[in-house]
């Protein structure tokens, strides 16, 4: 009972720790956020929007606006109807000083829903203890928002965040609610979860392609395998799969989606389209595990194998689940490559990196319970050479369960994530002769930056400018200074010495000027 005591409050230290990391690091990324700016498809969607705005200062016209857009946009450009309507929604159309609210939208949708889905998973799946959850829950968000793909894409532009990070964040919720309608027991927990899950397939199924269509493979996969089971779950999840279906199949054939598939240019076709989706996926799993990441799944390797333990499940198909799930990983680029061949838009490839946490975190879960079957069932005495499988579930399970071992392991797994990070960290020439830092993680970055003045400069820059265009006479063809600062984690694009670039035609729209550009 000693033993119990010590381990549980063991567990609450380290959930005290993770959660207090994972806090302490977004403090300088919502820092980082108050710098914030619109650009380019942030003023393309806010155009029709701010003009209302500034005529009738009602929210409620406003939103008609957006409606009114979105409505358009689906016969004449794109059928993603929930992402549109929300991208005509760009907080700087209430006024350039409210644009921040992206970053703290972007950023709190994605941790809260990181949370929700792994508590969620651990508890309901593995039936960890609440700390336990929530201290793993923690530390794979910590990590997928320390090594973002691209940052400024992720959490500091709005067009691009809210059509990928916040609809991936969306799923995650809708996954969370899943797992609770397969494995709730009150009737009413289950009826209320398929009501809240079908809600937001439909969301999903209407916001961008790459999460309408992996959400779909998913639960119509997960609805095959209880039915199998012949689990009674597989029916409210049925109900959830074809909503999200048919979301995704009003979107796909609306007549705007043919519209703009013609003016992206010719198909790739279904096989390079498959090609392409099996080699980015392979590609970007291997480059999403970085040494600081590795790590984090080393560390976490005993307890989940410990935790493999407290289910009945047999974990029979490791290799073949393996494939299956790295198929549907790869899925989430087909839909882009078939309409635009090999064209990979950042803001579209963070969600991808982030659903490659979702992807180890099963197949490992997986793998480790096939292991721990096998070392209980005797199948494995050979395969690991006389009592090495043994040796390796008592040192999980010595790690997992006592205090002193797991503290040593994890100032161990901690050791080699601050090394790793040290390697990620690049030091260059830029372009004043000066030296050039590239930092990681993206905290540390985000607080370089915020210290040398860098953020604030660009911020100072970019409010003089706004104030600049916004009081000018409508029609104007207008002139602006090059900016002197672009903090690559932050900025996402800015404008140029070309009127006909998209992001000046797009911006001089937005501020009602006839033309735009920077001085040569």
């Amino acid at each position: 009972m000693k033993t119990v005591a010590r381990n549980q409050v063991n567990y609450k230290a380290a959930l005290a720790v993770a959660i207090g990391l994972l806090v302490l690091s977004l403090i300088p990324l919502y820092a980082l956020g108050m710098k914030a700016h619109p650009c380019a498809d942030d003023y393309l969607y806010g155009v029709k929007t701010g003009e209302v705005w500034r005529e009738t200062h009602s929210f409620v016209a406003v939103l008609k606006e957006a409606w009114s857009v979105t409505r358009e946009s689906y016969n004449t450009w794109q059928g993603n109807s929930a992402a549109l309507f929300l991208m005509c929604l760009q907080p700087a159309v209430f006024g350039a000083k409210w644009y921040p609210v992206a970053p703290v939208l972007l950023l709190t949708s994605f941790v809260l829903a990181m949370m929700y889905f792994f508590t969620n998973a651990l508890r309901r799946l593995l039936n960890a203890e609440r700390a336990v959850a929530w201290t793993v829950a923690a530390l794979i968000t910590f990590c997928a928002v320390q090594f973002t793909y691209k940052p400024s894409d992720a959490f500091y532009w709005y067009n691009g965040g809210i059509y990928y990070t916040f609809f991936f964040s969306l799923s995650l919720f809708l996954y969370g609610l899943v797992i609770t309608v397969v494995k709730a027991e009150k009737t009413g927990a289950k009826i209320a979860a398929t009501v809240g899950a079908a809600v937001l397939a439909f969301i999903v199924g209407l916001g961008n392609y790459s999460t309408a269509l992996y959400t779909s493979v998913l639960t119509v996969v997960l609805c095959v395998f209880l039915f199998i089971k012949k689990n009674r779950a597989a029916w409210p999840v049925l109900v959830v799969a074809l909503v999200g279906i048919g979301a995704l199949l009003l979107s796909v054939f609306a007549p705007g989606t043919a519209v703009r598939q013609d003016a992206s240019g010719e198909s790739a076709g279904v096989f390079k389209a498959l090609l392409y989706s099996f080699a980015y996926g392979g590609y970007s799993l291997a480059d999403s595990l970085d040494v600081p990441v590795i790590a984090l799944w080393a560390g976490l390797t005993p307890l989940l194998f410990s935790l493999t333990g407290r289910t009945s499940y047999r974990f029979k198909h490791p290799f073949l689940v393996l494939i299956l799930t790295f198929g549907m990983y790869c899925s989430q680029g087909t839909a882009l490559f078939y309409a635009r061949g090999i064209r990979m838009p950042p803001r579209m490839s963070n969600i991808i990196y982030f659903n490659a946490y979702l992807l180890v975190a099963f197949n490992l879960c997986y793998f480790l319970g096939w292991v721990r079957r096998g070392i209980v069932d005797g199948r494995f005495k050979e395969f690991f050479g006389g009592q090495a499988g043994s040796r390796f579930g008592e040192a999980c399970e010595e790690i997992a369960s006592r205090p002193r071992a797991a503290r040593v392991f994890a100032a161990l797994m901690a050791a080699v994530f601050v090394v790793g990070c040290v390697g990620m960290c690049r030091v260059s020439e830029n372009e004043a002769g000066g030296a050039r830092f590239s930092l990681e993680p993206l905290s540390v970055k985000a607080a370089f930056t915020l210290t040398t003045g860098e953020a604030s400069k660009y911020d100072e820059e970019m409010s003089a400018r706004e104030k600049y265009l916004d009081e000018l006479p409508d029609g104007t063809d207008a002139v602006v200074e090059k900016l002197s600062s672009y903090p690559e984690e932050l900025v996402h694009g800015d404008v140029d010495g070309n009127t006909e670039t998209f992001s000046n035609i797009v911006t001089a729209a937005f501020f009602g000027l006839g033309s735009l550009r920077v001085a040569e």
